[in-house]
């Protein structure tokens, strides 16, 4: 048996953006009216391409070189971050963002962005992965909030690559960021929001499922699995415990085949979802 290792960034070619709409099922009575919002994705990532183009071809956004040149060093900082808010997810997710990598492609003069996920610590702050900023192929990093906001990425405030953590800046949301939890013990429910495939605002639960060693930049490091589902562009969403606090964060998939041979894999056994624990971030913002 072998196991092959997929980033979970996203790396499509086109995205999609904004349309946000609030329903509310028909016969409720006024105490238990629920008003979900409702997804709109072919809208999502049109917006956040339109509005990401629009600042590339007239503002001169931080060049993704230059983002990657602060990845390397800014290995930490105490940020003293303000108190976030944990709850349910449909007030959680106010706080959770799609980060895109913005380029042209060989086949058309248009922008496109590539999107993944990420997470608002402070009004101003977003958490993603290492590997999500460094890109040397983007031309630079968008964010797009819930409420349809977006806004280039101004800088890298702390990083690590044997973490696979970054927090870069953005301006000033007036956002109420995720609270940051403690470590959620083995078999603690947990749940997840996340981009997969450009279906943003998806929602998948789980447990956690082990601690275990694992190697990043040729050094070994904790790593947390989880058995909630997610795939490409979920890289950098924030896994929450039952009070809606960040306990880790989305990195990678590993599927395991029963047969892997000459590149032919049949079989597909497992998908081990692994994750960056939270005690890593606390330690790289040295909260």
């Amino acid at each position: 048996m072998k196991i092959k290792i997929y980033q979970a960034m996203g790396l499509s070619m086109a995205l999609t953006l904004v349309g946000c709409v609030s329903t509310e099922p028909s016969g409720s009575n006024s105490k238990s009216k629920i008003k979900p919002a409702v997804i709109n994705d072919r809208a999502i990532i049109g917006q956040m391409t339109r509005e990401a183009s629009r600042m590339m071809d007239s503002d001169e956004p931080v060049s993704m070189e230059s983002l990657i040149e602060q990845l390397k060093k800014e290995p930490r900082a105490k940020l003293g971050l303000p108190a976030g808010k944990g709850g349910r997810a449909g007030e959680v997710q106010k706080a959770i963002a799609v980060v895109g990598g913005v380029y042209k492609c060989k086949r058309c003069t248009r922008w496109h962005v590539a999107p993944a996920s990420g997470f608002l610590i402070a009004e101003d702050l977003v958490v993603t992965n290492y590997h999500v900023v460094n890109q040397p192929e983007r031309s630079a990093l968008a964010v797009r909030l819930f409420d349809g906001r977006v806004f280039m990425v101004e800088s890298v405030v702390v990083a690590s690559e044997r973490y696979d953590l970054a927090v870069v800046r953005i301006p000033n949301t007036g956002i109420t960021p995720v609270a940051l939890g403690q470590a959620a013990p083995v078999g603690a429910k947990v749940d997840l929001i996340s981009h997969p495939n450009q279906k943003f605002y998806t929602l998948s639960e789980g447990r956690v499922a082990r601690y275990f060693m694992t190697q990043r930049d040729k050094k070994t490091v904790p790593a947390m699995s989880i058995t909630a589902d997610f795939g490409r562009g979920s890289s950098g969403a924030p896994v929450l415990n039952e009070a809606g606090e960040v306990v880790g964060i989305a990195a990678s998939t590993e599927s395991l085949y029963y047969t892997d041979k000459d590149g032919d894999q049949k079989n597909l056994q497992m998908v081990f979802k692994n994750c960056v624990p939270v005690s890593q971030l606390r330690e790289l913002i040295s909260e």
